[in-house]
């Protein structure tokens, strides 16, 4: 049993004037905003939902924020796309390109995405593996808060030590990170914040541009995400379109106290190779034993195909474009897209 969620999203540009916060002016501005919402799919399909994110969206593209709406926060846009909504949904509202908020019924959640560069190596891989040897990433982070308790400013404030701490450093000579891996460093981070930050949801460590770890102070979650090039029916009368995939594999369980992650990122890769030749540049409506030739039956099927062979697996998003795309839940206990 699964659950399966459609996910759309919708771009806006629009001028506000926000209360002044210390060391910043309330000057009028303006911003490139970010929506994406998702959708259980029951009796809604994807061009469905992407048109009504879309029209809620509309009457906030290139207007006054202030003139339309009673407050204009990111939280009180977030709230007022989801009440356009037709019908229950999540909505995450990216507000500025590395802070934004995620609504998901009651629950509303502030963001900070943040980053720095470090080297570092594993010591406990085995000869000759590449993650033994020394070298560096320009690490992603995104702390999440409750937005009752914790604003966007107070996690840009809580998150500046550690970016001291962090940046430019050998991350082996730190106390508690001798095993740097991205699992290992999200539970660190979360350990460093959890009292300078009331209400922390969760930490995430992207070590990569498609790799990357959660902790939320009881539950490790890993990603892994890879792109594929495919046909697809379009229309009534056999027709064919494209797109670009991208698939993202999310892992959930409890890490290896050694090796200090919960499955190791190249592993994941090279289990999922086999699956993936059979995606990439192939009409994806002649897998063998596609149940229908959707997004969400391909999902399903790599699902099928990939579980026994990593059953930490949890999560398969199908993404066709970079808001468009299918969200299937194995396990009820995965955070927000990636996105």
């Amino acid at each position: 049993m699964h659950a399966c969620y459609l996910i759309a999203g919708a771009g806006f540009e629009a001028a506000r004037r926000l209360p002044a916060v210390p060391g910043k002016a309330a000057r009028p501005h303006g911003h490139s905003f970010r929506v994406t919402v998702r959708s259980e799919a029951q009796g809604l399909d994807q061009p469905a939902l992407q048109a009504a994110v879309q029209a809620a969206a509309a009457p906030l593209d290139y207007a006054d924020l202030n003139a339309v709406l009673p407050a204009c926060d990111d939280l009180a846009l977030a709230r007022h796309i989801a009440g356009a909504l037709p019908g229950p949904a999540a909505v995450m509202l990216q507000g500025a390109p590395d802070r934004g908020v995620m609504l998901d019924g009651p629950r509303a959640l502030n963001w900070l995405n943040a980053s720095f560069e470090a080297a570092h190596h594993l010591p406990h891989v085995p000869p000759g593996h590449k993650c033994g040897r020394l070298h560096g990433h320009g690490f992603g982070v995104r702390i999440v808060a409750d937005a009752a308790l914790t604003g966007q400013d107070e996690l840009e404030r809580a998150w500046a030590p550690l970016h001291r701490q962090l940046n430019h450093r050998y991350l082996n000579d730190i106390a508690g990170l001798d095993n740097p891996t991205s699992e290992v460093l999200a539970q660190w981070l979360h350990r460093q914040l959890r009292d300078a930050v009331p209400g922390l949801a969760w930490v995430e460590v992207r070590e990569t541009h498609s790799a990357g770890s959660q902790f939320d102070g009881q539950r490790f979650r890993i990603w892994k995400e890879q792109r594929f090039e495919s046909a697809m029916p379009f229309g009534a009368d056999g027709a064919y379109t494209g797109h670009s995939y991208l698939v993202r594999l999310m892992l959930s369980g409890d890490i290896d106290r050694t090796m200090g992650w919960l499955l190791d990122f190249g592993d994941v890769k090279d289990r999922f190779k086999p699956i993936y030749r059979q995606l990439d540049h192939n009409p994806l409506d002649r897998l063998p034993g596609l149940r229908r030739g959707d997004n969400a039956a391909v999902a399903e099927w790599v699902h099928a195909q990939l579980s026994p062979l990593v059953p930490e697996l949890a999560r398969i998003d199908l993404m066709e474009r970079e808001q468009a795309g299918v969200s299937l839940h194995f396990r009820q206990d995965m955070r927000w897209p990636l996105l």
